[in-house]
């Protein structure tokens, strides 16, 4: 069997910037084990299989695998693979994923995909941050550290500064026993729990941005860290939506720490009955496309 494939980079200015992905269309007829066999030969944060080129029931299925398991729902992957399908058009078209039904809309270049109303979690976590290599101090005790969700969920940190984000540096058997300890430990991809912490601040690289970020996570024992992150940007944006301002619209950097500089546009607004409009946006770049041989 032949599969044609793409690589793209994902909220990305420029080519070799931003998160990398596969995506592999026409790919129905592979097993799920042969979806994570490719998915960790490329070794990307994720890669997406397209099931197949013609739309049903309004959109394209599309599943999402990182190394070691699939996933409900990516931010990246999601744009990724809509940029493929969209080719040189510029309409509209929805993915279906594990989360359900994913809408994304070009804009003036950008990507941009919604997202439904977020999940708030827990506010305990006072006891994280020598945990993540930094002081108590360094945390913005005015807002909280908080669990959100829009699809999976993430724990938000805010930092006072630039310097306390570049200098997070967790520690992994550390954070493995404190994410068992509070029931957050992620032992598959479907039992809902977290081990992923992106931190941020409102001093950035770039004086034109508003927020800088990290996004590390816990796998296989180690931690990684990704270059850019729509989930987790569009839990920040539920996260500022409802602990600073109702409408929001920021640009956040993201992967400066590891070399890939990624751009992720955030915009939304809460309504006075607790409904949240959230997008998160950017741009793709085309990197490579050809055949691979399963």
């Amino acid at each position: 069997m032949e599969l044609e494939f793409s690589i793209v980079d994902v909220f990305a200015e420029q080519k070799y910037q931003g998160n990398q992905l596969a995506v592999f269309r026409n790919a129905g007829e592979l097993t799920d084990e042969q979806m994570l066999k490719i998915a960790r030969e490329i070794n990307f944060q994720e890669t997406t299989f397209i099931l197949s080129d013609e739309p049903s029931d309004g959109g394209y299925n599309v599943r999402i695998f990182t190394p070691e398991y699939e996933v409900p729902f990516a931010g990246h992957p999601t744009l990724g693979t809509a940029f493929v399908l969209m080719g040189d058009t510029e309409s509209a078209i929805t993915l279906h994923l594990k989360i359900g039904k994913v809408p994304v809309k070009p804009a003036d270049g950008i990507l941009w995909l919604e997202l439904n109303n977020p999940v708030f979690g827990e506010t305990l976590y006072t006891d994280l941050p020598p945990l993540l290599g930094i002081e108590p101090t360094d945390v913005d005790d005015t807002l909280p550290v908080q669990l959100v969700s829009t699809g999976l969920p993430y724990l938000i940190v805010p930092l006072k500064t630039l310097k306390a984000v570049q200098q997070v540096k967790p520690e992994a058997a550390a954070i493995t026993q404190w994410l068992i300890d509070n029931q957050l430990h992620k032992s598959n991809s479907a039992d809902g729990l977290t081990t992923a912490f992106f931190v941020f601040s409102p001093e950035t690289h770039a004086e034109v941005n508003h927020v800088h970020a990290r996004m590390l996570c816990l796998e296989n024992q180690k931690i990684i860290e990704d270059a850019a992150t729509g989930s987790a940007n569009s839990c920040l944006l539920a996260y500022l939506l409802k602990h600073e301002l109702p409408v929001i619209h920021k640009l956040v950097e993201q992967g400066y720490e590891i070399n890939r500089p990624s751009l992720i546009s955030i915009k939304g607004e809460r309504t006075g009955n607790e409904k949240y409009k959230l997008q998160v946006g950017g741009k793709a770049q085309l990197v490579a496309q050809g055949k691979w041989f399963v």
